[in-house]
């Protein structure tokens, strides 16, 4: 139980830290933004008991889920926030890639059921996909443009390269 206490206690220093410079006025931030980071918080309490107590209770690993949803969702209303609601037309690509990275995460760290990698797979990878299209097709601003394509040109690089590596 000790060891979970450590990461919990410095996320709620932080989190404590944040909310005292935001009432002193040393940084101005909007209730979206506290929401944001509360929500990216509340993300990575949720991996804790699945990595710290991965060996005698593999089936913890499944709060990997929704806190990796969360994490994502906080990343992008922080992000929303400066950047504006048209974003969501978009991001909504990241829940499905912080599903599929949740299924890999479960896999590698908990039960090594296949299906896991197989899920994690597809939901990221068809996540990726649509951001990449999306972000090129409805990013009003130039620079987002270009990441859509560099997106697809590192996915068709890796599975070509995955294609020539020797497999077990």
């Amino acid at each position: 139980m000790r060891t979970a206490q450590i990461p919990f206690g410095l996320i709620v220093v932080l989190f404590g830290l944040l909310l005292l410079m935001v009432t002193s006025g040393m940084i101005a931030m909007t209730l979206l933004d506290l929401v944001g980071i509360a929500l990216v918080l509340s993300g990575l309490l949720f991996w804790i008991p699945g990595i710290v107590w991965r060996k005698t209770t593999p089936w913890l690993t499944a709060l990997y889920i929704p806190g990796a949803l969360a994490f994502a969702t906080g990343g992008v209303l922080v992000y929303t926030a400066r950047a504006g609601a048209g974003a969501w037309t978009y991001l909504w690509t990241v829940l499905m890639i912080a599903l599929g990275i949740a299924f890999l995460a479960m896999y590698l760290l908990g039960p090594r059921a296949r299906w896991l990698r197989l899920a994690g797979m597809i939901v990221g990878g068809v996540g990726v996909l649509l951001f990449a299209l999306l972000v090129t097709t409805l990013s009003p601003e130039p620079a987002a443009r270009i990441v859509g394509p560099a997106i697809l040109i590192a996915l068709g690089l890796a599975f070509a390269v995955g294609a020539l590596l020797p497999r077990k």
